[in-house]
């Protein structure tokens, strides 16, 4: 081998080591968005939930007020 061959090999060595450490920097991002991402589905959960405690608690009020304003008043 010639040291132009050599030296690129070397050059293509040293590419490669960089690209390992942005792919184990990416593994370690990936890994942190999952783990926000599991996070944040038991909050959806739980919204949806207080969502529709929130309705059931709106529509019988609802069903209250109307029926309290129809009924006749005394005289």
């Amino acid at each position: 081998m010639t040291d132009d061959t050599q030296r690129t090999l070397g050059e293509y060595g040293a590419k490669i080591e960089a690209l390992q450490d942005d792919v184990t920097g990416l593994r370690t991002d990936v890994k942190t968005i999952m783990l926000t991402l599991a996070e944040a589905r038991g909050g959806w959960k739980t919204l949806v939930a207080v969502g529709t405690v929130a309705g059931a608690i709106g529509a019988v009020g609802a069903k209250v007020v109307s029926w309290a304003v129809s009924m006749p008043l005394p005289r």
